[in-house]
């Protein structure tokens, strides 16, 4: 049987899942209430607001996302929730350009994250854990089944960057890592679409004709059933990462006495 200690800890990594999981989900009620309250509230000039922004960024030619992507990588390896930038990504470049910058800065800033904690914050991270059972936990199981775990816990709520320094603590492949982080684009597209959704949804409510409203209708109903299908797919990880740690914790308890 698992011993004591690891019992509790995989208790702990299921609760902390869970209130991540509620969390995210709270997050995009609230961004989609304040998205209707924006649009409801301004309608024609959030539309023209967003156009003479993208007008201005137009005149920065690819500097405008490359300055976006540095802007997306330091903040998030600041640990700042990359949410908001996703969201503004979306209503600013458009869902192709958005997703392309996201991803991309997401990549780069795992690359940032990952070379931070190998290099410079292992010792500060390991403390850190020592602290927090629930992610302890989480880094015992990457050992047994590296990679395919790193594919699983970005497809949980957790914060990508507090993944990604974990990870790179952990002393995992650099190869492997980047490519397990290509995981995390499902849940970036999503908040990527939720800017892209909110802009059309500025334009139904500046009065455009009847199949221009069809048409966004669609896209925010389409933004509906990717949130739902972000929620499915982050239970389904949620339970196989608890199933590794579960796992790793039977590996790693020692055999039973005979009596």
């Amino acid at each position: 049987m698992p011993d004591a200690k690891n019992s509790i800890s995989s208790e702990n990594l299921l609760r902390f899942l869970k209130r991540k999981t509620s969390r995210s989900v709270l997050v995009y009620l609230a961004v989609g209430a304040l998205l209707i309250v924006a649009v409801i509230a301004a309608g024609h000039n959030i539309e023209h607001n967003l156009e003479a922004i993208q007008t201005w960024l137009a005149g920065f030619g690819p500097w405008g996302i490359a300055a976006f992507v540095g802007l997306f990588v330091v903040t998030t390896s600041l640990l700042v929730p990359d949410t908001l930038l996703c969201i503004i990504a979306g209503a600013l470049f458009g869902l192709y350009w958005g997703i392309a910058a996201v991803v991309a800065g997401n990549l780069l800033a795992a690359a940032v994250q990952f070379t931070l904690a190998h290099k410079l914050l292992r010792s500060p991270i390991q403390r850190m854990l020592a602290r927090r059972p629930s992610l302890a936990a989480i880094e015992r199981a990457v050992h047994r089944n590296a990679f395919r775990l790193q594919v699983l816990v970005r497809l949980t709520p957790l914060n990508p960057a507090t993944i990604s320094y974990l990870l790179g603590a952990a002393g995992v492949r650099f190869a492997g890592f980047i490519v397990a982080s290509l995981a995390s684009s499902p849940n970036l597209m999503i908040e990527v679409y939720f800017g892209y959704a909110g802009k059309h949804a500025a334009m139904l409510a500046g009065g455009e004709a009847s199949a221009a409203r069809l048409h966004d209708l669609a896209i925010i109903g389409g933004l509906v059933l990717s949130v739902a299908v972000m929620i499915f797919l982050s239970r389904i990880a949620r339970n196989a990462v608890m199933q590794a740690v579960a796992d790793t914790d039977q590996a790693d308890s020692p055999p039973a006495q005979m009596v």
